[in-house]
């Protein structure tokens, strides 16, 4: 998926893992585009291009850090310097995008284990699925904040 799509999928993840917190939200945003971190050529990987390129030398794409391994060792490592939602928040943001990849492509997310989870698609498919999921989720997040501002009123 693109990264986009990642993003909104993770603020969904971290407002649903710690109760509707907006910080949540925000904290799994960013966390759902962290995972592309071992891919140079996308967005976070460009950025971050000193980090991703070893990264993707030594792992290749969608593997460690497309995988439960990393999801859970992600919101361990960042739990004791936090509080226990940013940990959670940062997890759940990880699973989505993972999520999100599983469905428009396979991933190692098992890791070490060499064996891919996913859907094999073809290039029209990805991109008919991620729009559609990005658009539900901007309706979804859109319901949320209509729905919060009127029960606040």
């Amino acid at each position: 998926m693109e990264w986009s799509t990642h993003a909104l999928s993770g603020m969904v993840a971290g407002y649903a893992v710690t109760g509707g917190d907006w910080r949540g939200a925000v904290i799994g945003g960013i966390a759902g585009i962290v995972p592309d971190l071992d891919e140079p050529k996308s967005k976070f990987g460009k950025l971050f291009f000193f980090i991703s390129i070893p990264l993707n030398s030594v792992f290749g794409h969608r593997t460690f850090t497309h995988s439960l391994l990393f999801s859970l060792l992600a919101g361990v490592f960042i739990y004791p310097f936090t509080d226990w939602w940013v940990g959670l928040s940062v997890g759940a943001g990880i699973l989505a995008h993972i999520a999100g990849d599983m469905l428009t492509g396979k991933v190692k997310f098992f890791y070490p284990s060499a064996k891919s989870v996913g859907i094999a698609i073809s290039l029209f498919s990805f991109t008919l699925i991620d729009r559609i999921t990005r658009l539900l989720l901007i309706i979804f997040i859109g319901w949320v904040l209509i729905t919060k501002i009127n029960l606040d009123l």
